[in-house]
């Protein structure tokens, strides 16, 4: 067992200040961060072959997809908020797939979707602060994208 860090008494009191006082547009980054961490540990214990670790950590970030899932409007949202709900649910399916089979290359999925999610939160917020204008988001958008994720589209009905 590795010694116990001193601070740790500090770092977590600091992480729960940090999220207590956080706005809810900060808790949507820390959750997108918390999910993106679990997935990172999922693919370190797969390539492990440690199975305990890897169902624990695939487990904490689909626990954190539902929550994201679970904040949409769907009955007062746009087709965004329809949209943005079934490639939540892609990314949970994905990840069940993903501890089942141990397939590494659903996760990278999976933490491709949610980097690209959470930059686009990211970018909002910034905009709504006033730090950056539509404009210089849309500069910054990766260039390398697909248009339009293949779970986004009307006509997916593939459960797999």
């Amino acid at each position: 067992m590795p010694p116990r860090n001193p601070y740790e008494k500090y770092i977590k009191q600091y992480q729960t200040s940090n999220i207590t006082t956080a706005t809810p547009e900060k808790l949507m980054i820390l959750l997108f961060d918390g999910a993106l961490q679990f997935l990172q540990k999922a693919k370190t214990a797969i390539a492990e072959n440690n199975i305990k670790d890897k169902a624990e950590n695939i487990e904490g970030a689909r626990k954190i997809i539902r929550e994201l899932m679970r904040t949409i409007d769907l009955e007062n949202g746009n087709s965004v908020a329809k949209q943005l709900f079934r490639l939540y649910n892609k990314m949970a399916m994905n990840l069940i797939r993903a501890n089942v089979t141990r397939d590494a290359g659903k996760i990278d999925e999976v933490i491709q979707d949610i980097t690209n999610i959470r930059w686009g939160f990211q970018k909002a917020i910034d905009i709504k602060n006033g730090t950056i204008t539509v404009e210089e988001a849309m500069n910054e958008m990766p260039q390398n994208q697909p248009q339009q994720h293949p779970a986004l589209r009307e006509d997916n009905n593939d459960a797999g």
